[in-house]
């Protein structure tokens, strides 16, 4: 199965995911026992620090948290009952488990808002920012662990060091992300001479903030394969 005792899991409602909710609650459990080959013993989920009695024949995604990596399915609660000072869910897998890649610089599409300005050459050495200049408005439609492309009107020259600031929804949160990239292409897009699309590479981007990032876009995906098994 690839499932042991002990694997971390992520859980996200199917329903929620049918409904398109914006800020989908993520709940977070373990494996306590392997019952069946489809069937698991968890612990009681937590959200925002507290214990949730997830509802008998709810449905969820599921992500497992494995040493070979991460791995998706879709569940449903069968019980719930408490054993000594313990809360437990049996939960059984109704879809095969599928193996998540979560690679750094796998280009996923998007439609972000954000923000960009060139970055001044003193910005650049000092890291000190000028929070008087002016930005101009432009739209992520895809991105990576390593960078972005966008559509925006005013032409950047390759080879500039920009700030880009946009947003990203991560497990009911808003994270703002303000990063510093170079611009490796800047053509018009789709033959148009009024808006350009530009493909722009992070610098000095952090673990975190690119961990960011691989989160959100393995959060995408997670929901966008729950709901296209038709069992949302």
């Amino acid at each position: 199965m690839g499932i042991t005792i002990g694997c971390k899991i992520e859980l996200v409602s199917l329903d929620d995911i049918a409904k398109n909710v914006q800020n989908k609650k993520v709940y977070v459990s373990k494996v306590y026992d392997v019952l069946e080959t489809n069937l698991l013993q968890i612990a009681m989920p937590i959200y925002d620090g507290k214990m949730v009695p997830l509802s008998v024949g709810s449905s969820y995604s599921a992500c497992f948290f494995t040493d070979k990596g991460l791995y998706e399915c879709n569940i449903s609660v069968s019980s719930r009952y408490k054993s000594g000072n313990l809360f437990f869910l049996e939960v059984i897998l109704l879809t095969q488990l599928k193996k998540v890649q979560r690679r750094e610089f796998f280009r996923f599409d998007c439609s972000i808002n954000s923000k960009i300005r060139i970055m001044t050459d003193e910005e650049y050495e000092t890291g000190v920012y000028d929070e008087s200049t002016s930005w101009e408005d432009a739209k992520i439609i895809d991105i990576s662990g390593g960078g972005v492309k966008l559509i925006k009107q005013k032409f950047i020259e390759p080879n500039e060091m920009i700030i880009l600031q946009f947003e990203l929804p991560i497990e009911g949160k808003v994270i703002p992300m303000e990063l510093v990239g170079r611009i490796l292409r800047s053509i018009p897009f789709q033959g148009r001479t009024d808006i350009y699309d530009e493909r722009i590479e992070f610098i000095n981007i952090t673990k975190e903030k690119r961990d960011i990032i691989v989160k959100y876009i393995f959060e995408c995906q997670r929901m966008m394969r729950a709901k296209e098994s038709g069992l949302s």
